[in-house]
């Protein structure tokens, strides 16, 4: 079967680090890391494990870094243990096609997202697992580097078939349509980030970022603190027209920003010299689904004193930080990753189900694009270039899937697959 993956090689990684000085898309040619070549159909390697057809997949933000290798050496994650081969793709749906007798309550014929992405103690079997992974936060596991996975080509959400651990699979509700069920994992990341900081009715609350995390953030805020007074900062006309449908004030990030959100919540605009600029009487909360520098940075200058700021994005690239408004100002900043077991014992996919099932958030206008895996190098090159493609979430799909999406009432409907 043909998958895409990535081979953590130094020579490659060192030629695609070369050839980028020449190419933005030096990540798509033949020297890069990035694979989608042939490999065996994985098999069961043990009774607790399960085979999955994949219908289709998001492509993510994370999936990106990693097909460009945009990670400092320096970066906190680039010390974690990892692996040799990562197959990528986690935003995905797929078919049951074989479970091992001690697999759990997943059975063969039920359609599952997938929860884990990564080596935890789940999936490398370790006994007894991790005080996180016990506490079911598997995305901190505190044994990485210590086991090793029963499988190697597992497979991922860009495979037509993989292996998960039987920790792994989340059963999708018949109720959900599979593109409801393809933002199932986005939007559990987003009601994790909003829960890690829930703002109190009336709270004044910021978004940045119009990306699939940024709107997913902003529906999410409608779902669960209705009372809150949302923004969000867009830099693209069509990412603020599916925000206002959420609900949201928009903010256009462009010039004068700092100026303008000042006037459109009431706070004062201070400028200081050499461009230096902060809000007082900024937002009461601030979630940031970008993770740039130049986010972070600004998100810590619009957080009025005593605020709270949950970055939600992600950043394997830090550069030089001024944390200064951390203590001058007592923000409390905390992150997320991915998602897990919320403080009232649910877990985020549970709660993104039930928001997906009771119409609370309906994903309208997030899927814009969807190609064939064969044609991930098009697709990647819409992510890149979203002010010609106006591109939010895209997707996409595995043969097997025959391009239908699937209601909650078992009624199919074509999916059109555009050419850009």
């Amino acid at each position: 079967m043909k998958a895409l993956y990535f081979e953590n090689k130094l020579w490659k990684v060192a030629a695609l680090k070369v050839a980028e000085r020449f190419s933005r898309y030096a990540a798509l040619g033949s020297l890069s890391p990035l694979r989608y070549a042939d490999i065996p159909e994985p098999q069961l390697p043990n009774e607790r494990w399960l085979k999955v057809r994949n219908r289709a997949c998001g492509l993510c933000g994370t999936d990106i870094h990693l097909m460009f290798m945009d990670i400092a050496p320096g970066s906190y994650s680039a010390a974690l243990p990892g692996i040799a081969r990562k197959f990528l793709g986690h935003e995905l749906i797929g078919e049951v096609v074989e479970a091992g007798s001690d697999a759990g309550d997943i059975a063969v014929g039920d359609r599952v997202a997938m929860r884990i992405d990564w080596p935890s103690c789940n999936q490398m079997e370790i006994d007894p697992p991790c005080p996180a992974c016990a506490a079911g936060q598997y995305m901190q596991c505190e044994n990485l580097g210590l086991g090793a996975l029963p499988v190697q080509d597992t497979g991922g959400g860009f495979s037509p078939y993989m292996v998960m651990h039987r920790s792994q699979p989340y059963r999708i509700p018949d109720a959900l349509s599979d593109d409801e069920a393809l933002l199932l994992e986005p939007l559990a990341c987003a009601v994790h980030g909003v829960l890690k900081a829930p703002p109190a009715p009336g709270e004044r609350v910021l978004v940045i970022g119009g990306g699939t995390l940024g709107l997913l953030t902003g529906a999410a805020l409608r779902a669960l603190a209705p009372e809150a007074h949302v923004w969000c900062l867009t830099r693209y006309a069509f990412q603020a027209d599916v925000a206002r449908k959420f609900g949201a004030e928009i903010v256009d990030d462009g010039a004068r920003v700092y100026e303008r959100i000042a006037q459109a919540i009431g706070a004062r605009h201070v400028k200081g010299i050499m461009g230096n600029e902060i809000l007082l009487g900024g937002f009461d909360v601030v979630y940031d689904s970008v993770g740039s520098d130049a986010s972070v940075h600004n998100a810590l200058r619009w957080t009025k004193a005593g605020g709270r700021l949950v970055l939600i994005g992600i950043n394997f690239k830090p550069g030089r930080l001024d944390y200064s408004p951390i203590w001058a100002r007592e923000i409390a900043v905390t992150g997320i990753n991915c998602h897990g077991i919320e403080s009232d014992g649910r877990h985020s996919f549970d709660i993104a189900a039930e928001l997906l099932q009771r119409k609370r958030v309906v994903p309208d206008g997030i899927i814009t694009h969807r190609f064939p895996v064969s044609r991930y190098r098009d697709a990647i090159k819409a992510f890149l270039n979203k002010r010609e493609s106006n591109a939010i979430k895209i997707v996409l799909m595995h043969d097997s899937f025959q391009r239908r999406a699937t209601s909650g009432t078992g009624a199919t409907k074509p999916l059109r697959i555009p050419h850009e």
